[in-house]
C-alpha cells in the first residue's frame, strides 16, 4: 500500500472510470453495488452497499491512506463485477 492522498484517489476514480462504484464523501455514485468512504471526526469510515443498497462491512481507520486504499479496492471490485455480470432473460 502506498500513502494515497485524496487528490490521487480523485484522479484514479476519474482515470479508471470508477465514478459509478465509488461514493466519495457522500452519495456521488450509485447507491447499490458500490464502495463508500466518509470522515467521522479524526477517523475514516469505509463500507459497501449490496445489490439492494443495504450498507454493510463497515471498517474504521485512523489512517487516511489506509482508508483510501481499502475504498479503492472495493470500488475496483464492484467495477470488475459489473463487467462480469451475466444478464438472464
Amino acid at each position: 500500500m502506498s500513502d494515497l492522498t485524496a487528490d490521487e484517489v480523485q484522479r484514479i476514480i476519474k482515470d479508471e472510470w470508477l465514478t459509478a462504484t465509488a461514493n466519495w464523501y457522500g452519495p456521488t455514485g450509485r447507491s447499490d453495488r458500490s464502495a463508500w468512504i466518509d470522515r467521522d471526526g479524526d477517523e475514516w469510515l469505509v463500507w459497501e452497499a449490496d445489490e439492494r443498497a443495504v450498507h454493510y462491512n463497515f471498517s474504521r481507520y485512523d489512517s487516511e491512506a489506509e482508508a483510501l486504499d481499502h475504498f479503492l479496492k472495493l470500488a475496483r471490485k464492484y467495477k470488475r463485477g459489473d463487467s462480469n455480470a451475466v444478464r438472464r432473460i
